[in-house]
């Protein structure tokens, strides 16, 4: 018996950005980097670069450019990529947009084996608006907190690496947590903001370490 056929729909993506934010100076249409043109899996021959939000509203392939006098209601930005606070309904729900302060510990990783002695821990941190402002690390799960330093610049939209230097003399387990704060006082949370999609995570990275 053969299997019915459900013919495939072709979806145009749609994205909207409010006027402030498109003539954003740093909200650019790319044709190139690097000196090349772009490549199609990148979004030749042009691409919205949209910093500061999540990777959705910096479209690709773009065919055109439309000015509307009402809030743009496509279905990528009322129905996907949308927060959905509540389980059981959609309301209040809203639009995916500017990206959480976020932070991830690069080194060690989670549940590695290490030597007592001194060790670098190091990770990068980034968010939405402003810039990354310090970066805390916690050693015994959250008790005490150390500011970590930075070894490079901290610029809008730009990853900001740091480390921390860790001496450890003693053997056992160690349960490490790293949390970012922008220049706007966004600091990430212990538990992140609930979302049906679970859009946004930003909640403060934890990772555990064995010293022998």
């Amino acid at each position: 018996m053969e299997k019915e056929q459900i013919p495939m729909k072709l979806f145009i993506f749609l994205g909207g950005l409010p006027l402030e934010k498109a003539l954003d100076p740093n909200t650019i249409i790319a044709y190139e980097y690097n000196g090349y043109p772009l490549p199609f899996k990148h979004g030749y021959p042009l691409r919205l670069i949209v910093p500061g939000w999540y990777a959705m509203a910096s479209v690709k392939w773009i065919k055109r450019i439309k000015v509307i006098d009402k809030q743009f209601k496509g279905p990528f930005q009322s129905v996907d990529y949308v927060y959905y606070p509540h389980e059981d309904n959609d309301n209040e729900s809203f639009p995916v947009t500017t990206i959480n302060v976020n932070s991830t510990i690069q080194k060690p990783l989670d549940m590695q084996t290490l030597n007592t002695g001194i060790h670098e821990i190091k990770g990068i941190a980034w968010t939405g608006v402003g810039k990354i402002a310090k970066v805390d690390i916690s050693l015994d799960n959250g008790t005490t907190w150390n500011a970590c330093q930075f070894t490079s610049s901290t610029e809008n939209h730009a990853w900001t690496h740091w480390t921390y230097i860790w001496e450890i003399k003693e053997q056992g387990e160690y349960t490490i947590l790293i949390k970012a704060t922008d220049s706007e006082g966004n600091v990430q949370p212990e538990k992140p903001i609930w979302n049906r999609k679970g859009y946004g995570y930003n909640a403060i990275e934890c990772i555990k370490v064995k010293i022998e």
